[in-house]
């Protein structure tokens, strides 16, 4: 499937380069890097919200798809990824401002504002003067209409119906309107997204003979509430403040059977029950203060708390007994201020300074209990108490340079100060501290050069660092590989050095681009799983490392000495002094009016990424954990603006990926996602949608190589064959306005 899918994109591509187009063409700006899109574009398309305008600017859906992506992964995530605000950040800008906020997303924000308050639509392609991020990318900027009365409610009403299972439905209701200087939007929504995950899998001794096969069954049912608000008044002088809000509560009821056919006891039934509660507040502000700049100020408060108890059971009937229980108990919160000056030296030239501080406590217990049979008590077996404070400081300045009409040169340097504290709490009331200061240079420079109005190339070399995923730091319950992690409080943040070189083609008649780009990345202080094991000699003195011990002659005492002391072979989230990452992005997003449909889209979007580093366990080079080398998007859609139609289909597949541990080797097969979807616009101000998605009812499968201890000794203990499933997933929706 990987070489199929590279040779059509490569062939299409070239094709593509080569056939005349008679696309739209729309406004462009007198900066060639500016593609603007006004209503007259989304008078044939029906557009009810914001988020449907969008939807029908080619490139843009996938940066939709990417937002609501990572939002999902941050929804139970302990931090990782982005620190404070940045200078990056969205892609999706209103009136040339962020939105402020983080659990608050860009994505949930479009879905609730009409279109006819859009005045707008800019495709930036790279750096652009008087944004409020640095991008090297495609930048979307809306520009709202000003000065006008509105006042208009949007609904929707939709559900979703998984094959074999019931139908579950959500509502969705938001009133936005403008008085004046005045813009408001209020929004409540339920919502009630179920997963379920089915699988077979069947187990072999090290001689390849089958000796058990297990049935997995699992409903989630995950529901909850949403209230949002949107605020913003412009004053007189021309300054602007913004607004936002957000309360979530939400949970999880899940329920996992494990049918094992050796087991004594079966099955054994995992019951779970997580209750969240989030909520934020973020604003900004901005204002000319003359001869010193424009200033530009943003805040984020926010707070996410859950609780969850994970129930499992062995056996049924009379036999059926509670085994284990894990009780988890977490509160993260997150307070971000920024601010900045902007002066415009001449007229080419801009110069920002400013500065950032972030505040993030989190704090999480983890208790397990568990017995040996239906006779003994449920004892506390495992108990795990951190609390972290991290705080973060930065001073930025970025300097802007017009060269030329055609060329951009954007510089910065930030300095980062950072100090973490970290308890690991005793039962007896004892701690242990770490107290550890970071101070990072991060230096960016990126270079836009337009051949022609068509023709842009763009480069950029810049430092990063990573924000500390906090669940790392305690221990947890790992319901995939069924294995208690352990946390680690000793974990730095990660580092990288990019450099990327892109190259852009815009086709003639808005008929839609063509790019592609090289990127090397260089990583210090990797994150990844590492082995802390504590390794003696024949004389049970300490080895300074794994591969002292793997160097001494076999000796099976010493290696079950090692086995059997403190907590066997240890492995933890650590960092690996060096890793790196290369490889090319090939995007095409284009009109398909060579062949006689000008109303519809097709675009690819095609990444190949070779990640590499030094396994900590074989001392082999290695691919990163759960990382692809190949990922593709494809993305149709087709307007049949007579009908007020819209029809098309999204794909997204990745190849092969691995995991790896202390005592197991974990290669994946990923199944490709397809959705299909087809709407309807009726009586003028509704719209109907269908959708289907998981058609070929897989989710990939997998082999499973379990080790008797250390992966290094080769010892295989069982090999297990996983296939996963899903459910046809059918999607119906009724939106309007009034």
């Amino acid at each position: 499937m990987r070489q199929t899918l590279i040779t059509g994109l490569l062939v299409s591509t070239s094709l593509f380069w080569t056939i005349p187009f008679n696309g739209n063409a729309q406004e462009v700006a007198d900066n060639a890097a500016i593609v603007t899109y006004d209503q007259a574009y989304f008078e044939n398309l029906s557009a009810v919200t914001l988020l449907d305008m969008l939807m029908a600017v080619p490139g843009v859906p996938d940066i939709l798809n990417k937002n609501e992506q990572q939002a999902r992964r941050a929804q139970f995530a302990g931090g990782g990824g982005q620190r404070g605000f940045g200078s990056g950040g969205d892609q999706i800008l209103m009136d040339g401002k962020r939105l402020a906020g983080k659990a608050n997303n860009i994505n949930d924000t479009l879905s609730r504002i009409s279109a006819s308050q859009v005045e707008k639509i800019e495709l930036i392609r790279g750096a652009a003067s008087g944004l409020d991020v640095q991008s090297q990318g495609l930048v979307i900027n809306i520009i709202m209409k000003e000065g006008i009365s509105t006042s208009t409610t949007f609904w929707q009403v939709k559900g979703e119906y998984s094959g074999g299972h019931r139908f579950e439905p959500e509502f969705l209701i938001s009133h936005n309107g403008s008085k004046g200087n005045f813009d408001y939007t209020l929004s409540y929504e339920w919502q009630n997204n179920d997963f379920f995950n089915d699988g077979i899998e069947k187990f072999y001794d090290p001689d390849g003979s089958l000796t058990a096969e297990q049935i997995l069954t699992g409903n989630f049912d995950r529901f909850g509430h949403k209230i949002n608000t949107n605020l913003s008044y412009d004053f007189d002088d021309g300054s602007r403040f913004r607004l936002n809000g957000l309360f979530e509560p939400n949970g999880v009821n899940g329920k996992e059977w494990r049918d094992k056919t050796s087991d004594t006891l079966r099955p054994i039934f995992w019951d779970t029950d997580r209750d969240d509660k989030k909520w934020e507040i973020g604003g900004d502000y901005s204002r000319n203060l003359g001869v010193l700049g424009a200033l530009k100020s943003l805040f984020v408060i926010n707070q996410t708390t859950f609780d969850q108890t994970v129930y499992r059971f062995k056996g049924s009937g009379v036999e059926r007994y509670e085994f284990t229980r894990d009780i988890t108990d977490e509160d993260r919160s997150e307070k971000i201020f920024r601010a900045s000056l902007t002066k415009a030296i001449g007229q080419k030239q801009s110069l920002e300074v400013g500065g950032e501080a972030a505040i993030n406590t989190f704090s999480q217990k983890f208790d397990n209990f568990d017995r040996s049979d239906i006779a003994s008590d449920l004892l506390l077996d495992t108990s795990d108490n951190v609390e972290i404070k991290e705080n973060r400081y930065e001073i930025f300045a970025n300097h802007s340079y017009n060269i030329s009409s055609s060329m951009v040169l954007q510089s910065s340097l930030t300095t980062e100060f950072s100090k973490i504290i970290a308890d690991n709490i005793f039962q007896n009331g004892q701690f242990d501290r770490r107290d550890t200061a970071f101070t990072y240079l991060k230096p960016r420079l990126y270079f836009r050069y337009d051949f022609t109005e068509q023709d842009q190339l763009r480069a950029l070399v810049e430092k990063k660092v990573s924000q500390l995923n906090f669940s790392n730091f305690i221990t947890r319950f790992d319901p995939q590989e069924l294995l208690y992690r352990e946390g680690n409080t000793e974990i730095r943040p990660e580092q990288t050095w990019d450099f990327e070189l892109t190259y852009e083609h815009r086709l003639d008649n808005d008929a839609g681009s063509l790019e592609g780009g090289i990127f090397y990345r260089k990583y210090v202080d990797h994150i990844s799983t590492t082995d802390f094991t504590q390794y003696v000699d024949f004389d049970l003195n300490p080895l300074a490392s794994p591969d002292d011990f793997f160097g001494l002659p076999p000796d099976q005492a010493l290696r079950d000495y090692v086995d059997d002391t403190g907590d066997s072979y240890i492995a933890k989230s650590g960092n690996i002094p060096s890793a790196k990452a290369y490889g090319v992005k090939l995007t095409s997003n284009l009109r398909l009016g060579f062949i006689g449909i000008p109303d519809a889209t097709f675009s690819v979007n095609y990444t190949y990424e070779k990640r590499r580093v030094i396994d900590q366990f074989t001392g082999l080079e290695r691919n990163f954990d759960r990382h692809s080398d190949h990922n593709v998007d494809i993305n149709f859609r087709h307007d049949i603006t007579d009908y007020k139609i819209t029809y098309g289909f999204e794909i997204r597949a990745r190849s092969e990926f691995q995991r790896h541990y202390i005592t197991y080797y974990w290669p994946n097969h990923p199944a490709a996602n397809i959705k299909l979807f087809a709407e309807k616009t009726i009586f003028n101000n509704y719209k109907l949608r269908f959708e289907a998605e998981g058609i070929t009812r897989k989710r990939g499968s997998s082999t499973y190589w379990v080790y008797s201890d250390h992966i290094r000794f080769n010892d295989l203990s069982e090999r297990q064959e996983k296939k996963n499933t899903r459910p046809v997933e059918l999607r119906i929706s009724l939106q309007g306005t009034f």
